[in-house]
This record gives structure tokens, C-alpha cells and sequence, in this order.
């Protein structure tokens, strides 16, 4: 993922749970009764804004072709991310594993020793490409979890990453694919956790809350860079505003997770003398100071790494 411009047990839950709270959050959120169309079953108002500790603690895991299905490699994520307090696993390079079935048995075996040492979320990442969505991607998503009867083999989730700020494509069809991306998480059976990773309202610049209105629209979570040489909220404070001030017009608060990079560019030389929950801490003090008018239409959730390559580089 470039970023060429200078977000007990972990579930990726869908809107329409009203089940909503996990153990190391807060338990005073209330279901919010109003029953305007702009509302979806599980739309919270919550007293307690941020999770602290963090409920999500994921990792983007690069190159996981090469690793399911090879014991070591495998064993030596699951200990690397367990030590490291990581519950979720979001994965690049999984279309050429599901795409053949006679994988399902190795990934399914995968993901079922993940939840034996506390990963208990799993996110395909869907980098964009034609047809990805509602095509081949989502097919192979929807076959394999067909196939297991068992929660702890299959996936949680969807993550769509498509770059429109650095000219990938337009807003106008970023839109209609993440509408569709949305609607086909709701089609399938069990639903889907639907997230994005947005780095900033541009391309056109000049519309940034219709941007944000549409993301709390039509996404469950959203992870929201931080790439800085350290935790920084006030990078993100403009972003987080608009998404608050969407969420709170449609009556909801909209989960964002944090997301920091490990490259040598940014936050890797900091990890390697602080622990990716010193990170977490140091935005959630910033946080709590911080004053924007959107704040109580969100809800921090927790923090993601970019990505696993780098992270046992800078904090092995």
C-alpha cells in the first residue's frame, strides 16, 4: 500500500448486530431507537468514544500465498502476532490460495490455529482490479466460507483498497464500486464486515464531506492512515471531523481504527523502541485533548500495522 500524499475476542461486526460490545470496551453504548431511514439495526450512540485498551489489534499480513500452508512461516506469524497482542489478521495475496479448492483444507487449518492463540479476525483485502468486485474476489470469498462449517475457518470480513486520492481512479466510480462492494457484503450469507482504507478526501478535492457522508454510508468500519514518523491525531483531526460530522447526521457513530505504517518512512524507526500499543496510547491521550466538532460521531476502535514484512523488521 504507497501512500504517495504529503483504522475476550475481536469480531469484525456488521451493522446490523445490535450485539455490538466486546469485552475491553466500554459497556455504556445504548441502541439508538430512532427509526429513520437513514438508521440500520446496531447504529450506536456511545458515551465512551475511544476503546481503551483497543478492541481491534490487527495486522496487514503481506505475502500470505507463500505462507498458508507452510508450517513454519505459519507458526512463526502466529508467534510473532500473538506476542505482539495482535487479534486481527488482514491478508494481501489470498486470490491465488482460494482461487483452487484444494487449498480450503490448509487455509482452514490456518485460521483455525490463529483462534487458538487469540487472532480471531480474518479480513480479505480486495486490492482493486477489474472485476475483483462482485467477481472473481468475492467468488472465491463466498465459496471457501461455503465450504466450512466451522466459524473459526472462515472469513469475518472485506477490505477495499483503491486509491482514488492518487489518481486510481475517480471518486464518481470509486463510489459505484463501493456501493456494490457494500451490497454484495450484505447479499452473502452470513453477512460480511464491510471496511475500507481511505487516506484523504481528494480527487475532486473540493467535496470532502459528501465524501465522508458516503463512506459512513456504506461502510461497517473505516481505517484511517496516521503515517508519520510518530502517532500524530492531529494529522488525521480534518479527516476524522468530516467522517464524525457525517456520522452524526445520520444519527450513528462510525468505527475507525487507526491505521500506522512500519515503513522505514514512517513508523518503523519508532517501533523499534516502542511497542505498537505505546503507539495506540500516545493517540489515545492526544485524542481525548484533541476538540473537533465531529468527535462524538465516532468511536475509536483500535489500531492496524502496515504490514507484517516491516514490522518484524523494525520490531522483531
Amino acid at each position: 500500500m504507497l501512500l504517495l500524499c504529503s483504522f475476550l475476542i475481536t469480531s469484525c461486526e456488521k451493522e446490523n448486530f445490535i450485539d455490538d460490545v466486546t469485552e475491553g470496551t466500554s459497556t455504556d453504548e445504548t441502541v439508538n431507537t430512532n427509526t429513520s431511514s437513514s438508521m440500520r439495526l446496531g447504529d450506536l450512540t456511545s458515551i465512551t468514544n475511544i476503546d481503551n485498551p483497543a478492541t481491534h489489534k490487527g495486522m496487514y499480513i503481506d505475502g500470505a500465498n507463500t505462507i498458508i500452508g507452510n508450517t513454519t512461516k505459519e507458526n512463526e506469524l502466529i508467534t510473532y502476532a500473538a506476542n505482539k497482542g495482535v487479534n486481527s489478521f488482514a491478508f494481501y495475496g489470498l486470490k491465488s490460495v482460494l482461487s483452487n479448492s484444494s487449498n480450503y483444507t490448509k487455509m482452514a487449518s490456518f485460521l483455525s490455529k490463529c483462534n487458538q492463540y487469540g487472532i480471531t479476525n480474518f479480513v480479505y483485502v480486495v486490492v482493486y482490479y477489474p472485476g475483483s468486485v462482485n467477481g472473481m474476489d468475492t467468488t472465491y470469498i463466498r465459496k471457501y466460507n461455503n465450504s466450512r462449517s466451522s466459524s473459526s475457518e472462515k472469513f469475518d470480513g472485506v477490505n477495499l483498497e483503491w486509491e482514488y486520492w492518487n489518481g486510481a481512479t475517480t471518486w464518481s466510480t470509486y463510489l459505484t464500486t463501493m456501493k456494490s462492494f457494500y451490497n454484495w457484503t450484505r447479499a452473502v450469507s452470513p453477512n460480511l464486515c464491510n471496511e475500507v482504507y481511505i487516506g484523504w478526501f481528494s480527487n475532486p478535492s473540493t467535496i470532502p464531506q459528501t465524501m465522508a457522508n458516503e463512506f459512513v454510508r456504506y461502510c461497517d468500519r473505516i481505517l484511517l492512515h496516521d503515517y508519520r514518523v510518530s502517532p500524530q491525531v492531529s494529522y488525521m483531526e480534518s479527516r476524522m471531523n468530516y467522517l464524525g460530522l457525517a456520522a452524526l447526521d445520520q444519527e450513528k457513530t462510525k468505527k475507525i481504527i487507526v491505521l500506522f505504517s512500519a515503513e522505514p518512512s514512517f513508523m518503523g524507526p519508532y517501533y523499534s523502541t516502542h511497542s505498537f500499543n505505546d503507539a495506540y496510547q500516545t493517540i489515545a491521550s492526544q485524542y481525548t485533548d484533541a476538540e473537533f466538532d465531529g468527535k462524538s460521531g465516532l468511536r475509536i476502535y483500535g489500531w492496524q500495522i502496515y504490514k507484517y514484512s516491516y514490522a518484524k523488521q523494525f520490531r522483531p
